[in-house]
């Protein structure tokens, strides 16, 4: 059972109203908006596809957490809550997520972009988790850790291969804002199924490549003949991302029965290819 499963109000599971397309409050870090245009004109895209954006500095990040709480208290069916920070801002987005924990209310997405190294864990009444970071960054380089009640989708992106961009120009890495959109637009408007088997996923993007944003991961089994490759082909993932989860080479051959990560698109995973899917990891009883 999850955060929200025990909770006696509200429920990220069920689909919300047509017109309650969720509330997106997006936080900027110390450098203030000259700093951080970018996510302003972010805002503006979220905007545009009918999801209500809105950018805040991060000290002001209390008005909004009491302004989401009123909000979710006095809906009947509460509009999704997405947070979204940048710095020191992707800091207080996780402060904001623990206050409406302490009030008993689910947060649907958070996304951390280059947080500080004094960020809180992530809360358990988060749904989905995603930190976009720069480990080799002086400004952010933060790896936020989940807290000790966390059962949600979880996935840190490293962006150290792209060297070049600067922290406050993060958003412009490859196709990154456009992703962001994407997933934001998606969350507020569809919520996902997040019921099963969920593996917190860690990985570096390779560099020169569109940035990809996965959720989370799903443990399954490994089969006759299977290899890193077999499986993310079997998936609709890249054969990278196998081989570097689960530490293994892109072609060399698999132990049957080996469990393997792959990672997943909540809101995108394509059925597997004709041929059958793996067979779903179980793991020993205890």
């Amino acid at each position: 059972m999850n955060f929200v499963d025990s909770m006696t109000t509200g429920s990220v599971s069920a689909a919300p109203a047509a017109e309650n397309k969720g509330h997106v409050y997006i936080f900027r870090g110390i450098g203030g908006k000259l700093a951080t245009l970018d996510l302003d004109r972010l805002a503006d895209r979220i905007n545009a596809q009918g999801v209500t954006a809105k950018v805040y500095d991060f000290m002001e990040w209390r008005g909004p957490a009491d302004e989401a709480i009123a909000r979710y208290r006095a809906e009947a069916n509460p509009s999704p809550i997405i947070l979204l920070g940048h710095s020191a801002g992707a800091d207080v987005a996780l402060s904001f997520a623990e206050k409406l924990k302490e009030e008993r209310i689910p947060v649907n997405l958070v996304i951390t972009l280059d947080p500080t190294r004094l960020p809180h864990d992530v809360p358990a009444n988060v749904d989905r988790f995603l930190n976009i970071y720069a480990s080799m960054n002086f400004f952010g380089g933060g790896s936020v850790k989940s807290g000790g009640e966390y059962r949600g989708h979880f996935a840190s992106v490293d962006l150290k291969n792209y060297w070049e961009v600067p922290h406050v120009r993060m958003l412009r890495i490859g196709s990154l804002d456009q992703k962001l959109v994407q997933k934001i637009v998606r969350v507020a408007a569809v919520p996902a199924n997040l019921e099963g088997l969920t593996v917190p996923i860690h990985y570096v993007m390779p560099r020169g490549m569109k940035v990809e944003l996965w959720d989370s991961g799903m443990p399954v089994k490994a089969e006759q003949n299977d290899s890193a490759t077999k499986i993310a082909t079997r998936y609709g993932v890249p054969p990278w991302i196998v081989a570097q989860l689960n530490d293994v080479d892109e072609t060399s051959p698999l132990e049957p029965g080996r469990r393997i990560v792959v990672p997943r698109d909540l809101d995108n995973t394509p059925p597997p290819a004709v041929g059958g899917p793996l067979t779903s990891y179980v793991p020993p009883a205890r």
